[in-house]
């Protein structure tokens, strides 16, 4: 089939002599592929997480569902490997009912917001119930930010003022200029933010990429005043980095002017492990994956080799795709529906739901993806013996995170408020 061939990449790599993953269907239009109901699964864990909160008062469960129960829905269903032929594609592309998930999960996500801030303000609750409800509504503010990533990259004006608008709550708008005209021009070099050398732990990566992102984006609005708009200053009513900052304290006085000093106190809260989640997410994206510098300050183009992907089936459809995080930085505007996923690409273990908690412990981490890191930078197959040692240390921290949650959940259970 030449238009098969023609969508394939050829990219050297140790997954040449491999048996091919990636694959195409000979079908006109594979449900897999053109059915939108996947998508709508963060709705319908947005309501499980409310009805845990709102009914059963029991957050921990919910919070045992994404840490665990998630993760091991990604080992049991099959991996997501096929791609859609050029045709399909255009198909896809072309199709608006793919828009429709996205802007449900940006109103799900403000309403839930909105109530959570409300539910806690209006209630007394105790400690151990509170903690669990702010960790599981963190975890949850976090998830707009595959949305919002998929709306800020399209050149539609509508999608990318909701895009950006949805950052609000993370504190984090800036992100949507940074994002694009920093991240994906310096990704996998020292200039970029989520950048780590192996080794690098996630507790010095995340509050380095933080105050990355914040400067850079203050930069790129200067360059882009002075030399494109040929403003004879950068601070200027323009520049959109004034706004966002004016932004922050006043979307927090209008928190405080309806939910008080307490309700500022969880959106603070609320943001900011928001943003430790985000900038997570970014940081085992590309761990330890480097462009070749061809001269002084200059790198190889982007291609599929320099972010991580993982096929995991339920975590692909929770998050919109970002996954396929490799074709996504070599084609910025291709739509969610229609990313592909590339055997020459390197490939987390795990996915998101998994690989975000665990590097958060070093130990595990490190034991899991940096065989992986050094096999693929020699463009190597990881041995059967390294991939035995890497999962051995992920069974190990499932174990830990299946008892420790659970533990929290039967606790939620007995100390029901």
């Amino acid at each position: 089939d030449t238009e098969v061939l023609a969508s394939s990449k050829v990219v050297p790599s140790a997954a040449e002599t491999e048996t091919k993953k990636a694959f195409y269907s000979n079908e006109e239009k594979p449900a897999a592929l053109f059915s939108t109901l996947p998508y709508y699964s963060m709705a319908l864990f947005y309501a499980f997480i409310w009805y845990t909160i709102a009914k059963w008062q029991q957050p921990w469960l919910g919070a045992f569902v994404l840490f665990v129960a998630v993760p091991l829905g990604d080992v049991i269903l099959p991996e997501d490997w096929l791609n859609p032929t050029e045709k399909q594609s255009k198909q896809l592309a072309d199709d608006i009912y793919f828009k429709i998930p996205l802007y449900v999960i940006v109103i799900i996500n403000w309403i839930y917001y909105f109530w959570i801030l409300n539910y806690l303000t209006q209630n007394s609750f105790g400690f151990f119930y509170t903690v669990g409800v702010l960790f599981i509504s963190g975890g949850q503010v976090a998830t707009i930010f595959p949305v919002s990533h998929e709306l800020i990259h399209k050149q539609d004006m509508l999608g990318r003022l909701v895009g950006g608008l949805s950052l609000t709550p993370m504190l984090y708008t800036h992100y949507f200029i940074e994002h694009q005209y920093g991240h994906h021009r310096h990704v996998a070099t020292p200039c970029d933010g989520a950048y780590s050398k192996l080794g690098e732990s996630v507790y010095y990566n995340v509050p380095q990429a933080i105050k990355k992102v914040f400067f850079s984006t203050w930069e790129i609005e200067k360059r882009r005043l002075l030399e494109i708009e040929e403003c004879s200053t950068h601070w200027h009513p323009k520049n959109r980095m004034i706004w966002y900052v004016i932004s922050y304290p006043t979307f927090l006085a209008f928190i405080y002017a309806k939910f008080g000093l307490y309700g500022m106190e969880i959106a603070l809260y609320l943001a900011f492990q928001a943003v430790v989640f985000l900038e997570a997410i970014n940081y085992i994206e590309h761990y330890a994956l480097e462009r070749k510098e061809i001269a002084p300050g200059e790198y190889e183009k982007v291609n599929i080799t320099h972010s991580w992907n993982a096929p995991h089936r339920l975590s692909n459809y929770l998050l919109f795709k970002v996954q396929r995080h490799s074709d996504h930085h070599e084609n910025g505007y291709k739509p969610y529906q229609t990313l592909a996923s590339y055997d020459g690409s390197p490939t987390l273990p795990n996915g998101y739901a998994f690989c975000v908690p665990l590097c958060f412990f070093p130990k595990f981490w490190f034991n899991t993806i940096n065989p992986y890191v050094i096999k693929y930078r020699k463009g190597e197959k990881i041995t059967t013996a390294e991939q035995a040692n890497a999962k051995k240390w992920m069974n190990m921290f499932l174990g830990l995170v299946t008892t420790v949650f659970g533990l929290l959940m039967v606790l939620g259970f007995i100390f029901k408020p």
